[in-house]
This record gives C-alpha cells, structure tokens and sequence, in this order.
C-alpha cells in the first residue's frame, strides 16, 4: 500500500493587522475538567510546535477567563496542564483575533466557539460541516483498523473519505462566496487549493479589497501564491510524462555548489529523483530499504534526494544522520523556481526514475514496494 504525505494547505495562516494593539477577552466554561487549572499556550498561527509563551489559568469549576493583547492574530492551545497538550484529556484549539470576543464552552476534546461575528462565522461554517466531519473521523478509524492487514478495504475506505472531502470542499467554497466579507470565510480560501489551485482562484476574485488588505492581507497573498503553484503544478503535469525528457534544472549541493541534473545523464545508470524531506514520516521511513537498493544495484543506478520543505540546516543534518551515500541537492522553493512545481508533486515522497539519456521511465508516489519491484526488473534487463 502506497504511504505518502499529501500536499495540504494550512486552512488558517498569519494575520496581521497595521493599526495598534487590541484587546481579546476569551472566556467560558468548559465541561469535565479534571483539574481546577487550564494550560494556555499562545502561538504563531503557522507553527504550533513551539509556542510564544505559555500560561496557566484559574478554572473553577470549569469556569475560565483571560485576556490577551496583540496586533496579529495568534493561535491558541488550551489543555490541562501536565497532559502533553492534551493527549490524554483533549486539547481545544481556538484562534485569537485582535478586538474579537471568543465565548467558548464545550470540552477540550470538542470544543464549540461563539461570540463576536468572526466566531459566529466559525459556528456557522462549522454546522454547515458537522455531518461530513464526523463521518470522516468514523472512517479514519476505519481505515486505522484495516490499514495493515486488507489493503483493499483500506482503499475503499479512503475513495470515500475522498468524496465526503470534496463536498466539504463544496460547502467551503459557497460559504466563501455567499460571505465575501467574512474575516474568518478568509481563512478557509487555503482549503481550496486542491490540485490546480482553480477553486482557490475563483474565490480570491470574490474577496473585497478591504478584507484583502486588513487583517487577512498575509493569509489572502499565501492562499494566492499556493493557488498559482497549484495551477502551474496542474499545467506542469503535462510535461512530465512517461517518455518526456526531463525538464532540467540546477540546484545547490550540500557543499553550496551548483548541480545540474543533465551533468548525470549518459552514463549507462538509470537515475532516481527522489523528492523528500526531513519533515516527512514515510520519506525516511524508507530510507533503510533505498539505502539495501541503492547497495544491491551500485553502478545500475545514480539516486539524486531533493529536499522540499526543510531549512538548510535541517537538510545538512539529516544527510549526515541518516548517512545517506548518494547525492543530494536543496530545493528553496522560491516563488518561480520550485523544482517540485515543475515536476508537478503530488506529494512526498515522489521517486520519478529517469532512463540514463533522461527521459522519464517512471513515476512512483509515495513510500511504495512497488518502486523496489519496479527498480530491480530495471536493472536485471541491463
């Protein structure tokens, strides 16, 4: 079965606004708290992992509240202190928005939200796909009951995640349009993205100029700049077909210098493309299994990684950590020149196996047997 990350796109990024500070009240109750405190951590709204600051409230009895002051808009993760954020009580998520007023209540594994407009027009999305929701949790836990032992049934399971997910996709898109105005609709635009970014563009046309240039400007240009590689990804996918030669490009080694694909071509070897980074669970879940191909078939095959998502720093290191012997370039992802775009990725890990002269032979998706099976039929016809 093919283990693979799909491209997704963070359904809420950084908001900023230009005028002065502004207070937000968040308050509520919450329904069986196991302790008489609740842990707070205030994040950037792109990356959870390491908050900005961290505190603990009073909640008596379930009763919470507090106040933060800010410019942008924050993310923030509230659980009971000591649990890991949440892992064994839950842990409510809820988005801080300068001069808003969140009432929450629920629990902090289901938490429901209201208050000022922009969470009343999360309340209202969120109804909207309520129904969809829970039947896709149902058959997450589905799919994780089946995954390692009927493969089929596991497909079957996900074609109709995927279906239900395309009708979330629906509700997201007529939300948007029938509430061109709403703060919080411009935070779902990043959901629509999807393979060719042209649901995403339709629905930036929509959004006024005031909402584009207020609170939402980041979130609006980021959307916008995910929908334009989708769809150049989507016209890419044209040229990067089974028996096309390669489109050719030059990327940075780990040493800083450059590396250009075609310098490999024309040396008796087929060479792998393998798009990965460190940040991805079946990318390096396979190395151990490239390492024993890379062994078994040394002078058959040329494997070039192109790391896609990483820092520099965390590319270096994981070339060194994980003792990777082949060779490897950095893909910066900059706006016009992203490699992954231009072999129109799907998602990672991506192998595309080149025949030596450069042409395409073949595209794998995801952490596949497949790709091993498909390497050593190669090498045994040489």
């Amino acid at each position: 079965m093919k283990r693979l990350i799909i491209f997704t796109v963070a359904a809420i990024a950084l908001l900023s606004c230009a005028s002065c500070a502004k207070k937000n009240v968040v308050a509520g109750h919450f329904d069986g708290l196991v302790s008489d405190s609740l842990q707070v951590d205030i994040c950037d709204i792109l990356n959870s992992r390491v908050p900005i600051t961290s505190m603990v409230i009073p909640a008596t009895n379930g009763d919470f509240s507090f106040e933060l002051v800010d410019t942008v808009v924050r993310g923030l993760l509230i659980y009971t202190p000591g649990d890991e954020r949440g892992r064994e009580h839950g842990c409510a998520s809820i988005v801080f928005v300068p001069g808003e007023t969140a009432k929450v209540s629920g629990r902090l594994d289901s938490v429901v939200v209201d208050g000022s407009k922009f969470f009343q027009d999360q309340k209202a999305y969120n109804a909207l796909c309520e129904e969809d929701r829970a039947r896709m949790s149902e058959l997450v836990e589905e799919y994780r009951k089946v995954a390692d032992s009927d493969e089929a049934a596991a497909d079957s399971i996900m074609n109709i995640h995927g279906e239900i997910n395309k009708h979330v996709n629906e509700l997201t898109k007529n939300f948007i349009l029938e509430n061109p105005a709403s703060l919080y609709g411009a935070t779902l635009i990043g959901r629509l993205v999807g393979s060719d970014g042209k649901d995403a563009l339709e629905v930036l046309e929509a959004i006024p100029d005031a909402v584009k240039n207020g609170y939402v400007k980041p979130l609006v240009e980021r959307a916008q700049t995910s929908a334009e590689k989708a769809k150049a990804r989507s016209e890419a996918a044209e040229l990067v077909k089974d028996g096309m030669q390669a489109p050719d490009f030059t990327l940075k080694n780990e040493k800083g210098e450059d590396f250009t694909l075609s310098s490999i071509y024309n040396q008796g070897k087929y060479i792998i493309l393998d798009f990965w980074g460190e940040w991805c669970y079946w990318c390096k879940k396979g190395i151990p299994d490239m390492k024993q191909l890379y062994k078994d078939a040394k002078g058959k095959i040329e494997i070039l990684s192109i790391d896609c998502g990483d820092t520099e720093e965390v590319w270096k290191n994981a070339i060194v950590e994980h003792e990777l012997p082949w060779l490897h370039v950095y893909n910066p992802g900059e706006k016009g020149s992203d490699t992954a775009v231009t072999y129109a990725l799907q998602g990672y890990p991506t192998k595309i196996i080149l025949n030596p002269d450069g042409t395409i032979n073949k595209t794998i998706i995801g952490e596949d047997p497949e790709f091993y099976d498909y390497v050593k039929s190669l090498i045994g016809k040489k």
